[in-house]
């Protein structure tokens, strides 16, 4: 029954998305992490309301001005003594400048350095509290963080438990892992260990020279011997679980690395050169004029659209090539070839059936060409969940990981 009108209204905020369909999907990635904390649905909406479609700058502003309020919020709230409020605030523009920082060109370490800041305040307030670690890498570090369980304090005399690391993906942040994994995974008795790598912002931002390479299986190795050389660490039961290009970083190391005893893939990445051609379209990817990040700067978007204007130079900063043609031609060496057969430990393979061809055709090779016990999991979209990395329900994904690694490592 519509009451038109009615001098009640229950909503003012109108459940809308974007045309564009990145945008789209970076609104759905902000709102899944409500899940676990991360965000409001409210929050999100109201801000979306705000941003003019296809406009990155509008966006970063848009998110930005968000965080500083809800920060501004958890700073009250720590004042006046609520310290779980404060916490539950500072999560919240965590994320909200990880969602600002995603579209920024305008100093983006600034953004995300907040949102570290924001979360490692929350961390020392959690029950346990979040460990923050630096892990040694060449000459520099990977930053992350070590979710424990209730309980699971060495010094209080708990014994070691499974322990997962989880690997993001091209745009992640160990910040953003903590509501995929280290949230769902502590409240499952597990350690959930997660990081960014070589190539991701929260890395490069103290480290710049340290950006993505093909053999990511060597920074991963340093993760595992920090990861099993802990005492509260069950080293017979480490998985590794990987999202988004993080699929393809995980099996990698899986493949090179004994130490690995299950691995969790979503979706799995057999070949990151087809998959970035589906993504941003053959006929772009192929194009034969070659372009560098300072010939786009300050190109009008009726020429150039400002969306391809920030992926171009985004690229090539986390690749560290200097331009579209060498980071094309650097692609073609991310792939997993041989190795795919050396993957002999149980696997999970995880994709949502909205996701598109190529990363349902990869799912399929993938599954063919492993070694190991291969376990499939297709998200549909009637669950809610078909997005990619099911950023649209990540309740649900957790749920699939998580049991399956509990049957897998449980006593026999």
């Amino acid at each position: 029954m519509a009451f038109e009108d009615s001098a009640i209204v229950r909503s003012a905020i109108r459940v809308e998305g974007f045309r564009d369909y990145e945008f789209d999907y970076q609104l759905i990635r902000a709102m899944g992490v409500a899940d676990y904390g991360g965000s409001t649905v409210g929050e999100c909406l109201a801000t979306a309301a705000e941003i003019t479609d296809g406009s990155p700058r509008s966006w970063s502003k848009a998110f930005r001005e968000l965080a500083e309020r809800v920060q501004g919020y958890a700073d009250d709230c720590l004042r006046r003594g609520h310290v779980q409020s404060g916490r539950d605030h500072l999560l919240r523009a965590s994320t909200y400048y990880r969602t600002a920082e995603y579209y920024t060109s305008v100093d983006p370490g600034a953004l995300g350095e907040a949102s570290s800041r924001c979360f490692a305040r929350a961390a020392v307030l959690a029950d346990p509290p979040i460990e923050v670690v630096r892990i040694p890498y060449g000459d520099g570090e990977l930053p992350g963080y070590l979710v424990r369980p209730e309980g699971g304090d060495i010094a209080v005399g708990a014994g070691p438990r499974p322990t997962l690391v989880g690997i993001g993906g091209f745009d992640s942040s160990a910040e953003e892992l903590y509501f995929h994994y280290g949230a769902p995974g502590a409240e499952r008795g597990w350690n959930v260990l997660v990081f960014d790598g070589p190539g991701q912002p929260g890395c490069m931002r103290d480290n710049p020279s340290l950006t993505f390479r093909a053999d990511y299986e060597v920074p991963i190795a340093a993760v595992l011997d920090a990861v099993t050389a802990r005492t509260d660490v069950d080293a017979e039961r480490v998985a590794l679980a990987g999202q988004s290009f993080g699929g393809y970083f995980a099996a990698r190391s899986a493949a090179t690395d004994s130490r690995v005893r299950a691995l969790v893939c979503n979706p799995p990445v057999v070949d990151m050169s087809r998959f970035m051609e589906a993504w941003i379209g053959s006929e772009v990817f192929h194009m034969s004029r070659d372009i560098r990040p300072e010939d786009v700067t300050g190109v009008p978007e009726d020429l150039m659209p400002a969306q391809m204007q920030w992926g171009i130079e985004a690229i090539c900063r986390r690749f560290g090539v200097r331009s579209f043609h060498e980071w094309r031609d650097v692609m073609a060496t991310y792939h997993l070839g041989d190795l795919l057969g050396a993957i002999e430990c149980p696997v999970l393979a995880m994709v949502g059936e909205s996701e598109g061809p190529e990363p349902l055709t990869q799912f399929g090779e993938f599954v063919a060409g492993v070694a190991g016990p291969v376990s499939e999991h297709r998200f549909s979209v009637n669950q809610g969940a078909s997005a990619h990395s099911q950023a649209d329900n990540i309740r649900l994904s957790a749920q699939v990981t998580f049991d399956w690694l509990d049957e897998l490592f449980a006593p026999s």
